[in-house]
């Protein structure tokens, strides 16, 4: 049996290499997304590959040893225990299955013997990978994914009325868009980005320091800004990802006193008509901030029959590691409980 190969962050080339060589691959598996995500010093990102004659498989993890949370602090010697995680977004094993309990065994015996005792994955759309994940797989919520296989025309009536006549809207107030494949118009992005963070009260991981988008400006070809201008000035803005097939609607934002010249459903259908041009199959939308709420409305009117699941990926790696780590924490606070949490150590 073939054996799992571990690529480590630095060794970029090696890495990127790997992801392009998978036909499909997907922005979310490149190198510099997983450390652009690594925004804490205990996080190690890392690329798994495995091939044998039925199989082709890659997957990304942060891998974190488990002595440096706090709530350890002590209880545990470091490089003991690991758990795995994928970074923010979308993951999970990728590529080609031709026997999936190879897979399985081989990625299971791997695990153990680097001391991996549990893994939280968040899948990846479009319905790879979960067969050959061992562990439990729930959907979480919904996502809303622009199918871009329809003709244009067909893909504006395929929009719900009221977004119809917000483009009329924003037309009538002139918008005009800026395509920035290089991040000039950067500091203007960040600066609307965290105005709205700023409004809706963020918590702190939503925001992002400089470094974080010089390491995804270094996807050259994978990322673009777009922003709607009026008069003269950048009054909405978004961040897309790109991938072999799939763009991503990634950050955004609006200038609140701008609402009313419709910059949001402006900004999404150039981004639309560009990602169709560039010969993109989907353009996925993502979810909103809590279930099925406004914002996840606002998105499902821009294609009404996209509404797919998100799945979330839960694994007991080493059951034995895991139950001790629940004692230890109880055994430090007697009336912790974290049901309901993955992995419920953490909680």
């Amino acid at each position: 049996m073939a054996d799992v190969m571990k690529v480590d962050a630095w060794e970029k080339d090696r890495w990127d290499a790997l992801v392009r060589s998978f036909e499909d691959y997907d922005v979310f598996y490149l190198n510099a997304y997983a450390r652009a995500f690594c925004r804490n010093s205990h996080d190690s990102p890392a690329l798994f590959y495995y091939e044998d004659e039925h199989n082709r498989i890659m997957n990304v993890v942060l891998i974190r040893d488990i002595a440096d949370d706090g709530r350890f602090c002590g209880q545990i010697e470091r490089n003991r225990f690991f758990d795995l995680s994928t970074p923010y977004g979308y993951g999970g094993p990728w590529g080609r299955v031709g026997n999936a309990g190879t897979v399985r065994e081989a990625f299971g015996r791997y695990c153990r013997e680097q001391g991996y005792v549990s893994e939280f994955v968040r899948f990846e759309l479009f319905g790879r990978g979960k067969e050959v994940f061992p562990g439990e797989v729930q959907a979480a919520t919904h996502n809303v994914v622009r199918s871009l296989d329809l003709p244009l025309e067909e893909l504006w009536m395929d929009f719900e009325h009221k977004v119809r006549k917000n483009l009329k809207r924003a037309a009538a107030n002139h918008l005009e868009i800026l395509i920035d494949e290089d991040g000039r118009e950067l500091k203007e992005f960040q600066r609307i980005y965290s105005s709205v963070m700023d409004r809706r009260g963020a918590k702190e991981n939503f925001y992002f320091e400089d470094g974080f988008y010089e390491t995804l400006h270094e996807m050259k070809g994978h990322f673009c800004y777009f922003h709607a201008v009026c008069k003269g000035r950048i009054v909405s803005t978004e961040l897309v990802l790109c991938g072999s097939e799939n763009c991503y609607s990634f950050l955004g934002g609006t200038r609140s006193e701008y609402f009313e010249t419709r910059p949001n459903e402006f900004l999404k259908y150039e981004i639309i008509k560009w990602a169709k041009a560039r010969g993109y199959r989907n353009f996925v939308l993502g979810g909103g901030y809590g279930q099925d709420d406004g914002i996840f409305r606002y998105k499902k009117s821009l294609a009404p029959n996209g509404v797919t699941d998100f799945c979330i990926g839960k694994h007991v790696i080493d059951e034995k590691a895991y139950r001790e780590l629940i004692e230890l924490r109880r055994q430090k606070d007697g009336t912790w409980e974290a049901e309901g949490f993955f992995p419920q150590y953490r909680g």
